[in-house]
Parts: structure tokens; C-alpha cells; sequence
């Protein structure tokens, strides 16, 4: 289920995911980029990601690439998902040295982490669950937050405006800065380039529109989504998520878009 941040934090966090997944037996799972951060609280402490166990409560930095997850029993996920500059936001750290990490919520949020993440094995309620989250992220940002550079917050919502379809030059000069000036701020502040979140949001509005257009082609989808053609998109589209466009609809269950039962 996918629940909305309040106002308040709707800057920051993109929205909550809690995720049940019943299944008894070793399930292989698909992991991709979406251009976010996030938190997860692992109640069952049964994922597996590059042969070890992931801790019951975690902070993850951008995936650059692709990764396999494997769940060993059923499990019940809460996860935070941060907008792509959250994470620097909250922390106000650099944040491409978390890429492709994963550190274990204790050891970044101390003693209010270990209570967040007691407090939540504790709760039923969904409500409840998502109340406590929020106090959190609140208490995080009075003590480290940062309101995030305002150059980084224009290039992304020209990003997502566009669909991830525009040249790094056409950005810049709608932003108003030079091409290495930006990736230096991206790099800190996302943790990504800006042509590799592009890459990433171009992947995610395809998606989109391919589950909004029944009977739909891809390529119909693949030149309404700014691929030269259907060759073009399977090439990208298997370099951020591992699959085919076709694999990604007929051999994959999505648990979120960009989390997937194989």
C-alpha cells in the first residue's frame, strides 16, 4: 500500500510503502532505480542483498545499478521514500558515497532510530505506523536538515517536467548554470548525474504509460516516451531495470514499481 506524506514533509518524503509478502519459500526479487532514498523496517529480518542479511531497520542511497534481493519467509516492509535530494536534505552530507549502500538505521539516527524502529514493530495501526515516521523525519530535520540547493530543486522538477526527455545543455540553460557546475551539485546532493536521473525518469514515464494505455504497443509507448525506436528502448530500459520491456510485463509481479517478485 502507498500512502501520501503530509504537506508538511511532501517536500522532502515522496510517500510511505508497506509492503506484505506472504510467500513461505525463498523468493528472488528485482531492485531498480527510481531516482530516490529511502528508509526501510524490515519487522522479519529475512531479506538478503549480496550474500548477507539486511538489517531490520536501514538507510539505502541511490542504486546506480540494478539488484537482486532475495526474501527468505514472509516479511512486512514499512519504507520511506525520499524525493531525489531528501536524503541530502535530511542528513546535509554529500551523498553519492551512500550509493549502492546500505547502513543500518543506528548507526546514522543513534538511539532515535532504535526507538522509531521498536515503536514501529510495537504498532498495528497503519495510521499509527505513519504518525510515528512523520515525528521522526521531523525531529531529523530540526536537529540536521537543510532546505536543499535551490539550483538541484530546479533542474529536478524540469526533469520530472519533461519526462526525463531533454539534453544536459537545454537543462543548464533553462537553469541557468553550466553543465559541470550541475553535475558537481547532483552528484552531492542526489547522488546521480543529471543525465543518469533522465535515463531513470524517461524508464519510469514509460512504465507509466504502458500500464495507463491498454492495448497499447511499445512502440507506440516507446516514441510517446522520447525513444528513437523499440530497439532503443529495450537497450536503455534494460540497463536501469535488467529486464526487457516485455520480461518487465509478462515474468515480473510488482510488489512497487520498481520492486519486483521473479
Amino acid at each position: 500500500m502507498q500512502v501520501s506524506p503530509s504537506i508538511e514533509l511532501s517536500g522532502l518524503v515522496r510517500h510511505y510503502l508497506f509492503l506484505d509478502i506472504g510467500e513461505a519459500a525463498v523468493l528472488k526479487l528485482r531492485l531498480f532505480s527510481d531516482g530516490s532514498t529511502g528508509i526501510v523496517f524490515n519487522s522479519s529480518s529475512c531479506l538478503f542483498w549480496g550474500g548477507g542479511r539486511l538489517p531490520e531497520a536501514f538507510l539505502y542511497g541511490q542504486i546506480t545499478e540494478y539488484k537482486e534481493v532475495y526474501c527468505q519467509g514472509p516479511a512486512q516492509l514499512a519504507i520511506v521514500v525520499f524525493h531525489s535530494q531528501g536524503l541530502s536534505r535530511l542528513l546535509n552530507v554529500p551523498v553519492s558515497g551512500l550509493n549502492n549502500s546500505v547502513i543500518p538505521l543506528g548507526e546514522i539516527f543513534g538511539v532515535d532510530g532504535m526507538t522509531l524502529q521498536k515503536g514501529l514493530g510495537a504498532s498495528g495501526e497503519l495510521s499509527e505506523k505513519v504518525s510515528q515516521i512523520e515525528d521522526f523525519v521531523r525531529r531529523m530535520l530540526v536537529g540536521h536538515g537543510i532546505g536543499g540547493d535551490p539550483l538541484v530543486a530546479s533542474a529536478l522538477d524540469v526533469i520530472q517536467r519533461y519526462n526525463g526527455v531533454i539534453h544536459i545543455e537545454e537543462l543548464t540553460g533553462i537553469v541557468g548554470c553550466q553543465p559541470r557546475q550541475l553535475e558537481r551539485k547532483f552528484n552531492a546532493a542526489v547522488g546521480l548525474s543529471p543525465k543518469h536521473l533522465c535515463n531513470i525518469v524517461r524508464v519510469h514515464a514509460f512504465i507509466k504509460l504502458l500500464q495507463s494505455e491498454d492495448g497499447a504497443s511499445l512502440t507506440d509507448c516507446a516514441y510517446e516516451s522520447g525513444y528513437y525506436d523499440q530497439a532503443h528502448l529495450i537497450r536503455e530500459f534494460r540497463k536501469v531495470t535488467g529486464l526487457t520491456p516485455s520480461q518487465y510485463i509478462k515474468k515480473a509481479t510488482p510488489l512497487a514499481v520498481n520492486f519486483l517478485q521473479l
